[in-house]
């Protein structure tokens, strides 16, 4: 590798004057720095980091620990959101990923404390609770999708509850009372977060929810191992109870997107038109199924981007006082397949 002794021999000037044009200094004269510049091209030259960080400048590196983030393909937006936000401010992105494995996360934080990074931001592919130990120092951090009990360092997390009332909102809106609620897994922060809010939707609305049609639609990915159907295996039971008696829901909101598609193929296998007989709305605005299906899938859409972009300018702009949980809105994104209810729902059992 070429070194700072080898790029001022080739420009004919001293070591003193490459370092100088290397810290950016104006004493230079434009020729000189022009033959600097030239003789590092032809040496494929790059000044280190480490030289960077011995003379104290920034390394202008950002450190993203992230919890199977990469792999799952509607939240990775967060990472597109932290890119861009680097990109406008000149900073280069590492991408740390843990596969859920606290040692791993350990040596991670460690590696990049070595590089100097300039700023960390914890992200998880699902609103979850997180127990951050380990040693940051003064390095500026956020947590993206996540959150501390303690609140230690600036959280940007959905705000699933209001996501919940934007989706029965949607329904009510249309006209429907007999609505039926399709949870994610028991336990999960946003299964809790998005019943309150339907709850209270339902309650300004002056309607009552009926608790048999408030139901689990998915289940523990352990529990799914090795069953038919994987973690929505027992859907077409749920559905099943919700359709037994002339008594049935006229809109179905449902956990997340993935189910919200199962669901119209189940109904549509019973013959139900989605919208004319059943109302179905999901939740994530998962663009892969929520615009592919026909009609496209009324959703609410899941900030993941917003909270990259969020994250990443609260952390670069070193605006980390006063640690706060900030909820990003998750907003209803208005499709087809949301229509009033029909007179006759459902023309077969």
């Amino acid at each position: 590798m070429s070194t700072i002794h080898d790029v001022a021999e080739k420009a004919g000037v001293s070591i003193k004057t490459v370092s100088r044009v290397l810290n950016g200094a104006t004493e230079v004269s434009e020729k000189t720095r022009k033959r600097i510049e030239q003789a590092m091209h032809a040496l494929d030259f790059a000044p280190s980091a480490a030289a960077r960080m011995l003379r104290g400048r920034p390394t202008g590196l950002v450190a993203v620990i992230a919890e199977r983030l990469t792999t799952t393909p509607d939240s990775s937006e967060i990472i597109k959101g932290i890119q861009s936000v680097c990109e406008e401010l000149g900073k280069m992105l590492i991408i740390g990923e843990t596969g859920g494995q606290a040692s791993v996360a350990d040596r991670l934080v460690a590696d990049m404390r070595e590089r100097r990074v300039e700023a960390f931001i914890f992200a998880t592919p699902f609103h979850r609770e997180v127990s951050l130990k380990h040693m940051l120092g003064s390095t500026p951090t956020v947590l993206a999708n996540c959150f501390e009990a303690e609140a230690r360092y600036p959280q940007l997390v959905p705000d699933d509850e209001a996501g919940g009332y934007a989706a029965a909102e949607a329904v009510l809106k249309a006209g429907h009372r007999k609505i039926a609620f399709l949870q994610l897994i028991s336990g999960m922060v946003a299964t809790d977060l998005r019943l309150r809010g339907f709850q209270r939707a339902m309650r300004d609305h002056g309607v009552a929810p009926t608790p048999e049609w408030v139901l689990h639609g998915a289940m523990p990915a352990a529990a799914a191992d090795g069953v038919d159907g994987g973690e929505f295996r027992q859907l077409a039971d749920a559905i099943e109870r919700l359709f037994a008696t002339a008594n049935r829901p006229t809109a179905i909101l449902c956990g997340n997107d993935k189910m919200a598609m199962r669901v119209i193929f189940i109904l549509q296998r019973r013959g139900l038109r989605v919208p004319d007989d059943v109302t179905v709305v999901g939740f994530d605005d998962f663009r892969l199924i929520s615009e592919a299906l026909d009609p496209g899938l009324t959703t609410v859409a899941l900030p993941y981007r917003e909270m990259g972009e969020l994250a990443a300018r609260r952390v670069l702009g070193n605006d980390t006082d006063g640690a706060a949980t900030i909820r990003v809105p998750c907003l209803a994104v208005m499709r087809g397949t949301v229509a009033a209810p029909s007179a006759k729902p459902g023309r077969k059992p």
